[in-house]
C-alpha cells in the first residue's frame, strides 16, 4: 500500500485542537492515518478538474489531494489560513484556501467536481442545510467523499476512563451534535446513492470507531 503523504512535521501547523501532533506520533498516528486513507479510497485514482475540501484543518490531507485535482480549493472557520499557506509554500504545493462554513460556502453553484470533507459534518446541527450546500457546488456528476467518526457504546467505554461517561455524553453531545446515523440518513435523503466504508471493517458499522460515505450528484 503507498503510503499517505502528509506534511513534514516541522512544516505542519498546529491548528485548533491541536490534533496536528497525532499524525506523528507512533501508534497513535495509525489511526488518524486510517481516517484519511477510508476517504483515499473511495475517492479512487481518478483525477478531477476541481477539488474543495470543507474543514481542511490544519491541511494535512492537501498534500495527497494536490495529486488529484488540477484546481485544488479549502475552506475552514479557523483563523490559521495563513499558517496553512505557509506549509503548502514549505512543502511545495498551491492550494486556494478560505475563511468560511460550510453553511454559507462562497462558491457558485456546480462549481466543483469533488468536495472532501473530514471530521466537520459532526460538528453540524443544520445538517439538511449543510448536506444541501455540498450538493449545490458540487457540478452534475461531481463527487462527495464525508468522513466523520462512529458514535457507539464502545467509543463511550473507551473514553470513560477519562472521567464520567454521564459528563462524557453530555460534552459529546455539544461538541458532536450529530452522530454517523445522522449524517448517513441526511446524505442519503438528499444524494440517493451512497456507499460506505468503516474502521475497523471486520466489525458492524455501529461497532466500528470511524467510517466515510461516497456519494454523486446525478442530477
Amino acid at each position: 500500500m503507498v503510503a499517505i503523504r502528509i506534511p513534514k512535521k516541522n512544516n505542519h501547523p498546529a491548528v485548533g485542537d491541536n490534533l496536528t501532533r497525532y499524525y506523528h506520533l507512533p501508534l497513535v498516528r495509525y489511526f488518524f492515518l486510517k481516517r484519511l486513507r477510508l476517504v483515499l479510497d473511495l475517492l479512487g485514482p481518478k483525477h478531477f478538474d476541481s477539488i474543495l475540501e470543507i474543514g481542511f484543518g490544519s491541511g494535512v490531507l492537501l498534500p495527497e489531494l494536490s495529486k488529484r485535482a488540477i484546481h485544488l480549493c479549502g475552506i475552514d472557520i479557523h483563523d490559521s489560513v495563513g499558517r496553512v499557506n505557509e506549509m503548502l509554500k514549505k512543502e511545495g504545493l498551491n492550494a486556494a484556501l478560505a475563511n468560511g462554513d460550510i453553511l454559507h460556502l462562497p462558491y457558485k453553484d456546480e462549481t466543483f467536481d469533488c468536495v472532501i470533507s473530514i471530521a466537520t459534518l459532526e460538528h453540524i446541527k443544520q445538517l439538511p442545510e449543510a448536506i444541501s450546500e455540498i450538493r449545490r457546488i458540487l457540478k452534475k456528476g461531481g463527487v462527495a467523499v464525508l468522513g466523520f467518526p462512529v458514535a457507539n457504546k464502545v467509543s463511550d467505554l473507551l473514553l470513560v476512563l477519562t472521567g464520567s461517561l454521564q459528563a462524557y455524553q453530555k460534552k459529546l453531545r455539544e461538541i458532536h451534535p450529530s452522530s454517523h446515523s445522522d449524517i448517513l440518513a441526511e446524505v442519503r435523503k438528499q444524494f440517493g446513492n451512497i456507499k460506505v466504508k468503516r474502521f475497523p471493517n471486520f466489525l458492524p458499522l455501529d461497532l466500528s470507531l470511524y467510517c466515510s460515505c461516497r456519494s454523486i450528484r446525478n442530477d
